[in-house]
């Protein structure tokens, strides 16, 4: 009897160990998922602020690259010159009407982003680089209360200006060839060599009273006419009309006297620019592109593949030619494009082929000062519906067509234009000012005092 009380007792003693071993570790295992969920919490709020903050860059970058930061319309861009202490430009929520322009629920700038937290500041101020343009801070706040503080330098690329909406090299024609419709809005044409116009009465004519809008030429009732189109015709300006005498704002016979200014934008230039600071790409015959040369199968992409960003600024792109030297009649390639909407600063030294499936996007412009002056509160802002290219295409090559294409910012093909299509231009004037800005963030820490170009306060929890 003795001995079945023992066991009796260890195997009670042996239960309660082991119900004080499963319930220590039940305590570990729902202490761990705590931990765990508390954490995974915490990673969303600090995700979710670093969301906000880069949105607060990209915001300000959109509002640089269009030339005006709201509130400081009478800001001279880009010059900066304060400090993080007394900032050019200062967007703070502790002012209600700050506050109200980011975060308002019905109009702020941010209330998209509403669920999941807000903008608290926004600072802009003079670049520590001397080739830099400015440095933005913005600090954000999730719903939970994890605030992140965001700073990014951007760098700029003083290049040529550009100083037409459309500019077209010499090309001579062959026997039925057809070449696209050519029209300009806020800016003047410039073709190379004789061409033909079309009828005399279908060119707009100039006009200080033209109605300034994003509307196309005979849309929606509006006339034949612009506050700043003229034609530059190097050679013999033809017209089918040819008893009429010319508008008086097509100016043939300009080269060589007076002369056809063009805009160089030199291949070199703009290579070295592209590999430091841009988009670099190596095409191969079948018109298939490499990024930075790297000419592996696996990494081919289609010309869609790298200009059909959506609508995402990618600022300069360019595409070197066949055997990576300059431009000549036996090394361009020929791009074939169907994205709809592309937007960047596009150095191709190629031919190409652009007809463009989809309507485009409708963007928010500026039009060039309309008092004559470079005042930028006479400039008028209008919306531009379907346009498929905003930013400048510069291509070394023709450009070919039998879509209707719509350009905000300047087309340049230095052999000239082919195909049946219309091309309409809308000019960008802040791409004819002395120095063409393109903003990109130069360089970004992953965290204070990382390894960047230069060291800059990323990500920092306040």
């Amino acid at each position: 009897m003795k001995h079945w009380h023992t066991e009796k007792g260890t195997v009670l003693l042996t239960t309660l160990l082991l119900a004080m071993l499963l319930s220590l570790l039940g305590g570990v295992a729902i202490n761990f998922a705590m931990t765990e969920t508390e954490g995974a919490g915490r990673q969303i709020k600090e995700s979710s602020a670093r969301l906000l903050a880069d949105s607060g860059v990209a915001q300000v970058v959109a509002w640089l690259n269009h030339g005006q930061l709201p509130g400081y319309e009478g800001l001279s861009l880009p010059t900066f010159t304060g400090t993080a202490a007394s900032p050019d430009v200062s967007y703070d929520a502790l002012l209600a009407e700050n506050d109200r322009f980011m975060n308002d629920p019905s109009v702020g700038v941010f209330r998209a982003l509403g669920d999941i937290g807000r903008i608290e500041r926004i600072i802009v101020y003079a670049s520590r680089r001397p080739q830099g343009l400015c440095t933005i801070e913005v600090t954000s706040r999730a719903v939970g209360g994890v605030r992140r503080s965001v700073s990014v330098e951007l760098g700029a690329m003083n290049i040529a200006p550009l100083g037409a909406a459309v500019q077209l090299g010499a090309r001579p024609r062959s026997i039925g060839e057809t070449t696209p419709r050519v029209m300009a809005h806020w800016g003047p044409i410039r073709i190379a060599g004789d061409t033909s116009l079309g009828r005399s009465d279908q060119i707009p004519r100039r006009s200080a009273r033209a109605a300034v809008t994003g509307a196309a030429y005979g849309e929606a009732g509006t006339f034949l006419e612009d506050r700043w189109l003229e034609v530059y015709v190097g050679g013999a300006a033809q017209f089918e009309d040819v008893e009429s005498g010319p508008p008086s704002n097509v100016h043939a016979h300009q080269d060589p006297i007076p002369g056809l200014p063009g805009d160089t934008w030199l291949y070199q230039k703009f290579k070295d620019l592209a590999m430091k600071s841009g988009s670099y790409y190596v095409p191969d015959h079948s018109g298939r592109l490499y990024r930075d040369g790297v000419m592996d199968p696996a990494m081919a992409q289609t010309p869609d593949d790298v200009f059909g960003n959506k609508g995402l600024p990618t600022g300069l792109i360019f595409v070197d030619t066949l055997d990576a030297a300059p431009p000549s009649p036996d090394n361009l390639p020929t791009l074939v494009v169907h994205s709809p909407y592309m937007e960047g600063i596009f150095f191709l030294n190629a031919h190409m082929v652009l007809n463009p499936k989809g309507e485009g996007e409708t963007i928010s412009a500026l039009s060039p000062p309309s008092d004559g002056t470079s005042n930028p509160g006479s400039r008028v802002p209008v919306p531009i519906a379907s346009v498929n290219i905003q930013g400048v295409l510069h291509a070394a090559g023709t450009v070919s067509t039998d879509k209707h294409v719509r350009i905000f910012g300047s087309l340049v093909a230095e052999q000239g234009l082919t195909g049946g299509g219309r091309v309409e231009s809308w000019y960008n004037y802040d791409i004819g000012v002395v120095s063409f800005m393109d903003f990109r963030q130069s360089s970004r820490c992953q965290a204070a005092g990382g390894n960047g170009l230069v060291s800059l306060r990323d990500a920092t929890e306040v």
